[in-house]
């Protein structure tokens, strides 16, 4: 066995005490300081003790307030200064002596609980450690420098003369649950290099800001409030970093609620960092959140509301991210971006400006994606100076003037965004040319869009319904370009095409408009390809003195009147057709027409009608020739191709008087979206009019929306409109699956598809029905109803695009617009798609289609600054004008 040494009791720690009176006690504490030893406590009795106490080792001093206060009362320098040492203070009642610190440390640790310290604060500096707890500081703050480091906990920092609570150069500080209440300077400032974490913390009725925080100083502020501040309730201001391994100031607020404040929310300037996340900033004086010069600004869903000025700013060179974050009630924008500032909003809705709600200047960027800008007196979003918008997906709506304005110089790309109740949906006002594309624009007091004199932009795949006047209105001298758009329930008419202008329309459906579907006013120009119009109150084409339109393809049905031409007027007309109009003067064939009717439009008809004209079927060779210059879809070319033989075979056999093979013509189109099936679809229509199996050809594409009613009973109506504008042609049902929602098995759609199933079977030799969607979707439709196996029994699948069919995709639209692209730029391309990610690539000829157009825009930006550019530079793409990164 190891033998041990006995072990007697501790020595117990010596207890000094001090008392104003009384045997066998210390008159000062000082006194009882000398006597003690190290890691003594030291009992202090109630009164009032004049002294100045320096301590240099490890004791307590504990004040027994049992039986009174303990009060000590500076009388030279500092009441207590600690120098080293691990010292404790409970329960002391400290008062300074003049502008002096009333407590000081600058070496050992102090901890001071429970304490009142008033005529002066607490001081740390050097290497020392001080910790406050369940402390009152009273017209003396807390200032913390050096090394030092102080933590600080459920204390009161009060009615200081100056700044409250001052961390400086590399010192380090701590506040939990602590206040900090109605100092004369700043509530709590931050310089030089210094750190402090502000947790569960207030800071309130301050003269300054509530929290400053400069130079390279870093700030955590958690589930803090800040509320009545004199200033910006939090002020960030970097000076720009020293060097490339030095940062501005930093700060990070999460879950803090600013209030009432007299000036900003939250202010950044020069190379300040702020992260604000889930915080709510309310009644701010000024701005709720603002980034200017070269501060960085991240913010994470926040609420800034009624704020007296703009709710969010971004100016100089600032870069402002913003998720998630409701901006309401500003006084001014809910969101202003200006000089060369970036800002990207994710997720946000902007609501109840008394501005516009989104304002851009400058040469400001902004993007804006999934946001919803609502309820202003003003514009959405407007664009003016040199600034650039990028707006994707979301809603603007309920704005008392434009739902997004671009004027001056400004440029936008609209994508997938819904722009309902307002003025006018989009104005365009600029000499650039920006994008709108896969939009839906509706209930527009005045225009669904009007582009002013020379404007000049590009609009696809978008739509505009319910408009009180025009819902496309192109003023003079403007070259807008519209693809592949519907204009419905129009008050005025549809499109109207403005003296001088000259838009390029390809594919464009006008339906039940209050005047004429098509207006072109005097000496108007441009050149539209595959228009269908419908149902218009006024002739369904008028076209104005000195006018020379050229229409190609076009269609006009169930219409009183088709056309009214003025006098000196002169449209082209190619492979135009009617169906259902009662007074039809349309030309069918190619050939310059002068109809010198002399009437405006909507006047009573001519006492005798000519007769109506009927399109000659279009060449079957030229059709499949223009089949085989699709890019890619080799699969669907050939399905499309044993189709048109077996249709040659049919049309012989019943020529020859032999009954026809079982055939149905309704197809399947099964491929990701983007990959030719809506050209595919409007090809095949035409190939059936030249053999013979549809009169008219025509495509009329739907969706889910088109068909599918609100309220019962509304329906099966919306089928049916729907299906007779496609007699003659091809119902091309778009993402068909819709109609069947997974697990909703008593949705409309299901009413859709019965209707359909019906019509289908009483109109089998008057119409052919495309259904298309997703692969993996359109088994379910098939399945929805039993009627719809034996009419769809063929399925064409659409192959996603390869890398080098993308890249001919991007040339094919070069080529149309008359640039070029050498190999060196097709090498590059090949590279970019082959990079993308396969989730942005999948399909998708639409996606090359805006990387042709974002080339363009980089093109343009490239030889803006070449004095003279050559032919050569103003029509090569270059692989510097290829994208960096896939567009949004």
């Amino acid at each position: 066995m190891t033998a041990t040494t006995p072990r007697g009791p501790r020595p117990r720690r010596a207890t000094q005490r001090v008392a104003t009176r009384g045997w066998g006690s210390h008159r000062t504490i000082t006194t009882a300081l000398r006597a003690a030893s190290n890691g003594s406590v030291i009992s202090v009795g109630p009164g009032v003790y004049h002294e100045s106490v320096l301590v240099d080792r490890d004791v307590t001093i504990v004040a027994d307030r049992e039986h009174g206060v303990v009060e000590l009362v500076a009388t030279d320098g500092p009441a207590l200064v600690s120098r080293g040492g691990a010292v404790t203070v409970q329960g002391l009642t400290v008062r300074g002596d003049g502008p002096e610190a009333a407590v000081r440390t600058g070496a050992g640790t102090l901890t001071l609980v429970d304490c009142e310290v008033s005529g002066g604060g607490l001081e740390a500096d050097g290497w020392a450690t001080a910790a406050l707890e369940g402390c009152r500081f009273r017209t003396g703050g807390v200032r913390v420098s050096g090394d030092a480091q102080v933590t600080v906990t459920r204390c009161a920092v009060e009615d200081v003369a100056g700044d409250a609570v001052v961390v400086a150069q590399s010192a380090r500080a701590t506040l939990r649950d602590s206040t900090v209440l109605r100092p004369s300077g700043h509530g709590v400032v931050l310089t030089d290099g210094a750190s402090a974490e502000l947790v569960d913390c207030t800071v309130a009725h301050t003269a300054g800001t509530g929290v400053y925080v400069g130079d390279r100083a870093r700030l955590v502020l958690r589930d803090a409030r800040l509320n009545d501040t004199g200033d910006d309730a939090v002020r960030l201001v970097g000076a720009e970093p020293a060097g490339d391994g030095d940062e501005g100031c930093v700060a990070e607020v999460t879950g803090t609620i600013v209030s009432r404040g007299a000036a900003h929310g939250l202010a950044a300037y020069g190379a300040a960092r702020a992260t604000v996340a889930t915080c709510t900033v309310d009644g701010a004086a000024r701005s709720g959140l603002i980034a200017e010069a070269g501060a960085r600004l991240t913010a994470d869903g926040c609420t800034v509301s009624a704020s007296g000025s703009t709710a969010l700013v971004a100016r100089g060179t600032a870069r402002v991210t913003a998720a998630d974050c409701t901006l309401a009630r500003a006084g001014a924008n809910g969101v202003f971006v200006d000089g060369e500032a970036r800002a990207v909003l994710r997720g946000c809705e902007v609501r109840g400006s008394s501005y516009s709600a989104v304002h851009l200047a400058g040469a400001a960027v902004a993007e804006l994606a999934g946001c919803t800008v609502a309820g202003t007196p003003q514009h959405g979003v407007h664009v003016t100076g040199q600034a650039m918008l990028r707006l994707t997906g979301g809603r603007v709506e309920h704005c008392e003037m434009t739902g997004v304005q671009v004027e001056e110089s400004g440029d936008a790309t609209v994508r997938d965004a819904t722009i309902e109740h307002v003025s006018v949906g989009i104005r365009v006002d600029t000499p650039h040319r920006p994008l709108v594309e896969s939009c839906t624009i509706g209930t527009a007091a005045q225009a669904g869009m009007e582009v002013t004199a020379g404007g000049g932009p590009t609009v696809r795949e978008s739509r505009f319904a319910d408009s009180g006047g025009a819902g496309v209105f192109l003023d003079r001298e403007s070259t807008a370009t519209l693809e592949d758009c519907v204009i419905r329930d129009s008050g005025g008419s549809g499109l109207v095409v403005w003296d001088g202008a000259r838009p390029v329309v390809r594919t464009l459906r006008v339906e039940r408009c209050g005047k004429n579907g098509v207006y072109l006013a005097a000496d108007a120009a441009g050149a539209l390809d595959d228009v269908t119009v419908s149902a218009s109150q006024f002739p369904a084409v008028f076209v104005g003195k000195g006018a020379r339109p050229r229409f190609r393809r076009c269609h006009v049905e169930d219409t009183d009147r088709d056309l009214n031409v003025a006098d000196g007027a002169e449209p082209t007309f190619v492979d135009c057709t009617t169906n259902g109009v009662r007074t039809a003067t349309m030309p069918a064939t190619v050939a310059a027409a002068r109809v010198q009717v002399g009437a405006p439009a909507g006047a009573p008809e001519p006492a005798v009608p000519p007769e109506p004209g009927t399109a000659a079927p279009p060449d079957l060779d030229v059709l499949l020739g223009q089949l085989d210059d699709l890019v890619g879809l080799s699969r669907a070319k050939h399905d499309v191709g044993t189709l048109v033989k077996l249709m040659q075979m049919v049309k012989r056999r019943q020529e020859a008087g032999l009954a026809p093979p079982p055939l149905s013509r309704h197809l399947v189109f099964a491929g990701n979206p983007g990959t030719g099936k809506t050209s595919v679809a409007r090809l095949y229509g035409r190939i059936l009019h030249a053999l013979g199996m549809l009169t008219q050809g025509h495509l009329v594409e739907v969706d889910r929306g088109t068909l599918v009613g609100e309220y019962v009973g509304h329906t099966a109506p919306k089928t049916q409109a729907a299906f007779k504008r496609a007699v003659g042609g091809v119902l091309f049902i778009d993402e068909a699956y819709a109609l069947v929602p997974d697990g909703q098995s008593n949705d409309f759609g299901q009413e859709a598809i019965s209707t359909l199933v019906k019509l289908m079977e009483d109109h089998r030799d008057q119409v052919v029905v495309i259904v298309a969607g997703y692969p993996d979707q359109m088994g379910r439709f098939i399945a929805a109803n039993p009627g719809l196996s034996s009419r769809f029994n063929r399925t064409l699948t659409f192959d996603d695009y390869t890398v080098a069919e993308l890249v001919d995709i991007v040339a094919h639209h070069a080529a149309e617009h008359e640039y070029a692209v050498p190999a060196r730029t097709r090498e590059a391309l090949g590279d970019f798609f082959a990079t993308t990610d396969d989730a942005r690539r999948s399909g998708n000829g639409r996606f090359a289609r805006q990387v042709f157009q974002d080339m363009t825009e980089r093109h343009a930006y490239r030889i803006a600054d070449v004095a003279d550019p050559t032919t050569e530079q103003l029509s090569a793409l270059l692989p510097a004008d290829v994208p960096d990164r896939a567009p949004e």
